[in-house]
């Protein structure tokens, strides 16, 4: 098996993982990929840039901390009885 994932290159292999949506999969082929010593640059490229992707945008995080603080307080108030 390991002949057939090398002939079809790891940028295949990182598209199809992330085309199936299988996220943590896609994540540990893409590091096991920049860990690799026999890694072509393109390999690394494509890897580095599917992590890239797979990281939340930093407006989202916020927007999505900010809803946790206010469901947070409005839960306190609730049982603080305001």
């Amino acid at each position: 098996m390991s002949t057939r994932r090398r002939e079809r290159g790891a940028e295949a292999r990182l598209a199809a993982l992330a085309e199936a949506g299988d996220h943590a999969a896609a994540r540990a082929e893409a590091a096991r990929v920049l860990a690799a010593a026999e890694a072509t640059e393109a390999d690394r490229e494509a890897a580095a840039g599917l992590l890239r992707s797979l990281q939340p945008e930093g407006g989202a995080v916020g927007v999505g901390l900010s809803c946790l603080a206010l469901a947070s307080a409005v839960a306190a108030w609730m049982l603080v009885g305001g």
